[in-house]
């Protein structure tokens, strides 16, 4: 189920078509518990649970501007998760309900939601977190409301690292990120001299620091570090061309959707063809929709991929309620996969932390016990056995990626790992 905030302008353009799918009916197949689901007989029995008031979920994302796509296969991935959930009974006899809102890419508007979410909508907890440069500037928010966050997308590592009690990650940390990637660069690439492309915002950012970071450790460091506006830049050709001259043999990509197409058809323009390596960004449509055949061949790291035959009973179950609910696959698989395991980690939390009604100190519950009490969990990206620690709030690492490449207008498995 799924609560709106009036005036929100949440059924505008792309997201029309998500939303009419989850006003269509909150229902879903019971999947015989594949999902890994949640602490069962191990969860606490509620003290305070009588209550048939609906357990408040807040989702903070983007369903308008440049990132719409990307952030609309998050909110269907975690919707998919409380339909299962709901069909199931909910937790512990309580249905569960989504509090949506639009941050609109606005870092200040963003604040505010997590404000509202702790203050007036009183959630218990929250997910979402797709635009990085939002992202940052709700984390040290979110720990002075003290209210458990589940980052599914955002790269940026300062999200979730540097002293964040309060956010949770099922993402692809940009360090991690960095590290896979040059692994695979030089695996099958045969070459370090690698070109970074990104967009001027938190995602692009966090992605080209960290490739630095990873050279640096190596004694090396990128042949070029170019910047573009994702919303406006369209002729690529300037940016590009330094990357070119300055002897790169592969280019790291990290910008949105069509501005990736941009990049390569300045590549085409040029007459330069090496290795493109990317993640959630080329693995999005909108490079395939601009660059079209030039998108051939260019890689997409992810946590998932549904174009291809389900071997994993989670991610099979997943894809059925999916399909059945939205008339379509993801067209971002990483987006997806990480919002329906974030969103179930989350309910495995506050299953096992059991609720009082003291909202204050079941969300201090719910924290802890993501921190330490959250696994086994059997999900659609992997199984873990304990998912977070004190130590370690970011349940995504290089044993979670698959690296995934563009070939005739698909995204598939490819045949390098």
């Amino acid at each position: 189920m799924m609560k709106m905030a009036k005036g929100k302008r949440w059924f505008t353009g792309l997201v029309v078509a998500a939303m009419v799918g989850v006003l269509a009916g909150c229902g879903a197949s019971d999947n015989n518990g594949e999902n890994g689901g949640t602490a069962g007989a191990n969860a606490p029995a509620a003290t305070s649970e009588a209550s048939s008031d609906p357990i408040l979920i807040g989702m903070s994302t983007e369903a308008t501007g440049d990132n719409a796509m990307n952030s609309v296969n998050l909110y269907q991935g975690v919707q998919v998760a409380v339909d299962q959930i709901n069909a199931k009974g909910g937790i512990h006899g309580r249905q569960v309900e989504l509090v949506v809102r639009d941050t609109e890419q606005n870092p200040t508007r963003g604040i505010s939601i997590i404000r509202d979410f702790s203050q007036k909508e009183k959630v218990l907890a929250a997910i979402g977190g797709f635009h990085s440069t939002v992202m940052l500037a709700q984390s040290p928010v979110i720990m002075e409301e003290k209210l458990a966050f589940m980052v599914a997308t955002s790269n940026v590592p300062a999200s979730v690292e540097s002293g964040m009690p309060w956010t949770f990650g099922v993402r692809m940390n940009a360090n991690i990120t960095a590290q896979y990637a040059l692994t695979f660069i030089e695996k099958h690439f045969q070459t370090n001299k690698i070109a970074i492309l990104h967009e001027n915002g938190g995602y692009g950012k966090g992605a080209a620091a960290a490739m630095t970071k990873v050279l640096e450790e190596k004694g090396l460091k990128p042949t070029a570090v170019e910047t573009f506006d994702n919303a406006k830049d369209k002729d690529m050709t300037a940016q590009v061309n330094r990357a070119k001259e300055s002897g790169a043999e592969v280019i790291y990509l990290f910008g949105q959707g069509a501005a990736n197409g941009y990049v390569l058809q300045a590549m085409d323009k040029l007459g330069w063809k090496v290795p493109v390596v990317g993640e959630n960004g080329t693995a999005n449509k909108g490079i395939q929709e601009v660059g079209k055949e030039l998108a051939n061949g260019v890689y997409a790291i992810q946590t998932a991929n549904f174009n291809v035959e389900q071997t994993r009973e989670p991610a099979k179950a997943f894809i059925t309620d999916f399909e059945a609910k939205f008339g379509h696959l993801p067209t971002t698989f990483a987006s997806a996969a990480q919002g329906y395991d974030g969103a179930m980690l989350l309910f495995q939390a506050i299953e096992k932390a059991g609720l009082t009604g003291d909202l204050e100190k079941d969300r201090q519950a719910i924290r802890d016990t993501l921190e330490s009490g959250v696994g086994p969990y059997s999900g659609v990206i992997r199984d873990w056995e304990q998912v977070f620690t004190a130590e370690n709030h970011d349940a995504i690492d290089v044993n979670s990626y698959l690296m995934c490449v563009w070939k005739d207008g698909k995204l598939v498995v490819s045949d390098l790992q």
